[in-house]
Order: structure tokens, then C-alpha cells, then sequence
């Protein structure tokens, strides 16, 4: 079964390492996945307060959100889940032909809109990670979700 992603993430485009990382995970889910990245410049100012910042990323993610995705954004103070959980997300998606869309904001984080719009918000850990990093722990992740639904070995 194929499914279809979207990252969209505030920050700076990937960079050389970056997209090795990437690239690295992307080869081995070979075909079964589709995954559209969005980059969106962070919006970060002098003269711009950090609500404003917020606001201004808000309204670019919110023209980028693919209609009809199942929207999951990541927030420090989303819930919690384990990769045996978002394989679960996963298979309900395929099983369900929904496309995922995931939000991972700019430095000050997500608006409350978007926390609400979406259909999960979700936290990764208690720590805060670079932005640039963060693409690449999620595109494992993805990885890991698939590994744990074609009962590949990987996950442990």
C-alpha cells in the first residue's frame, strides 16, 4: 500500500547534511511512500513581536495544508506517543486512503488555530530540538511506522 505525506516546516531550507539524513530514510522506504516537503520561511523580525511572528507563519501554513489531510501538527505540549502508536496513525490512513499532513512550526512555535484545526497535535520528546533535526527524527519515524506495519525488523 502507498500513502501520501506532507511536511510542511517553518525554517530554513535543508541544507547539504540535512538532506543526506533525509535522503538516507527516503531511499529505504523505497516506492511506498510519497512524501511532499514545504519549506517555509520563518518570518522572524526585529520589528515584529512574537505573536506577530506566530501569526504571519500561521497564515502561510495554512495555505500549504493539502485539503482533506488528516493535519498533525507537533508541539511541545502535544501528547505523547511511541512509534507503535504513529504506525497505528499510519495504518488507519492507508486503510482509510487519507492523506497525513505534518506541521512542525518556527522557533516560537504553532498558533493555537492551527493546535485546533488539527486532527492530532503531538510531542516527540521534552526536549527541544533544532529545526533541522527534527526533519530528519521525523522522517525516521516515518520509517520506523512503516518498518512496525510490514512487520519489518528495524523498529526494535
Amino acid at each position: 500500500k502507498s500513502m501520501n505525506l506532507s511536511v510542511i516546516s517553518v525554517g530554513n531550507k535543508p541544507n547539504k547534511w540535512e538532506l543526506e539524513g533525509i535522503e538516507h530514510y527516503l531511499k529505504q522506504l523505497k516506492n511506498n511512500i510519497k512524501i511532499n516537503f514545504i519549506n517555509i520561511k520563518g518570518q522572524q523580525n526585529p520589528k515584529r513581536t512574537i505573536d506577530e511572528v506566530i501569526k504571519i507563519e500561521s497564515g502561510l501554513i495554512l495555505e500549504k495544508i493539502p485539503s482533506t489531510s488528516y493535519l498533525i501538527s507537533w508541539d511541545i505540549e502535544g501528547e505523547k506517543i511511541n512509534s507503535k502508536e504513529l504506525s497505528m496513525i499510519f495504518e488507519r490512513s492507508m486503510q482509510t486512503n487519507a492523506k497525513i499532513c505534518f506541521v512542525i512550526g518556527g522557533s516560537f512555535g504553532l498558533s493555537k488555530d492551527i493546535k485546533k484545526l488539527s486532527d492530532k497535535v503531538i510531542s516527540a520528546s521534552d526536549f527541544t530540538f533544532p529545526h533541522r533535526l527534527f526533519r530528519i527524527i521525523l522522517i525516521e519515524q516515518i520509517y520506523r511506522a512503516v518498518s512496525i506495519i510490514n512487520k519489518m525488523p528495524y523498529h526494535k
